[in-house]
């Protein structure tokens, strides 16, 4: 018997020592230069702060549905021909625009169909031009895409090397975020998979800068706020995270923003990204943000003041999250 429980105990460590393994070696696959690229092409002048409703904002929708195209996601929408989910807006004025917005979805199957799905967000639309000047977004939310589609490459990376995860995955890029959540919103009503399948939102929304709590030193920037809310507490928690964190990447989840996962009040954090309309389908959602800063939608708002090595660090974590929920 004594010899049974030595010889299932050196197994228990080799299975946890190879996983551990595996982790590690996905997460190495984060490029800085990958993220440095798509944060200097999205808040660039080409895309001009990429407004809704504007031939900027629609070039810049163009760009993501090609980096999904490019990355080897499928392609679900009219008839798996295109990534783009157009929906209406209104303006100030009530005045209705027909098919102006766009959501880009790009799908990794997973191996199990029988499994509830992933739904990564992030929204690619910005202030577009104020007074003349290009508010041009860099961490809100160049930073956050510029993960998604990071992420939406790795991965499919190693679906084509036959690593497949469990979970079908959905990478979801949002336009009009800045309009109340209306391209999340009208996604959760006109899902590209059922929505009642949907095993756990995550959303990440300014993840780039360092904060005005954080920048007093040096020892402090190695955080990321994550704000969540899971009524079953068995998706997402507090000993999850941190096992998770500890294990591979070791940043600070600052718990500054946690009581706003319980928040009744209207406007308040919580409701103010596009994780949002999927905690009011009851769906396990968290939103990863690095803080507010004086830039934020300024003008200065500049793909040179994004912090990168911490913004890579985040995206490691992140990742290593999406991949053991897409596996559990």
């Amino acid at each position: 018997m004594k010899k049974f429980i030595s010889i299932l105990l050196i197994f228990i460590s080799l299975f946890s020592f190879s996983r551990t393994n595996k982790y590690a070696k996905l997460i190495e696959n984060v490029s800085l230069d990958s993220l440095r690229n798509y944060e200097y092409k999205l808040a660039g002048g080409e895309f001009s702060g990429r407004q809704v409703n504007t031939s900027t904002g629609l070039l810049s929708s163009n760009y993501i549905s090609n980096c999904f195209k490019n990355n080897g996601l499928n392609a679900v929408l009219e008839n798996g021909k295109s990534y783009s989910q157009k929906f209406n807006i209104t303006n100030n004025q009530q005045i209705s625009f027909e098919n102006t917005a766009q959501n880009i979805i790009g799908v990794l199957p997973g191996k199990n169909q029988k499994l509830g799905h992933l739904v990564i967000t992030a929204h690619h639309d910005h202030m577009g031009i104020v007074d003349n000047e290009i508010l041009y977004g860099a961490d809100d939310n160049g930073s956050g895409i510029s993960a998604l589609i990071e992420v939406s490459r790795i991965l499919s990376d190693y679906s084509r090397q036959g690593i497949r995860p469990k979970r079908t995955i959905v990478f979801l890029s949002t336009d009009a975020e800045e309009k109340r959540l209306l391209g999340s919103d009208f996604y959760v009503n006109n899902p590209v998979l059922p929505i009642q399948n949907v095993f756990c939102n995550v959303n990440f929304d300014m993840i780039g800068r360092i904060d005005s709590t954080h920048l007093v030193s040096k020892n402090l920037n190695n955080y990321i706020y994550c704000i969540f809310r899971d009524t079953t507490n068995q998706v997402l928690n507090d000993y999850y995270l941190n096992k998770l964190n500890n294990k591979y990447t070791q940043l600070i989840l600052d718990e500054r923003y946690e009581k706003e996962a319980e928040s009744k009040v209207p406007y308040s954090l919580i409701t103010r990204s596009d994780h949002y309309p999927f905690m009011r389908k009851g769906i396990p959602s968290i939103w990863f943000f690095s803080g507010f800063h004086n830039d934020y939608h300024q003008t200065t708002d500049t793909p040179d003041k994004i912090c990168y090595p911490e913004l890579k660090k985040r995206v490691q974590f992140v990742l290593a999250l999406i991949w053991d929920l897409a596996n559990n």
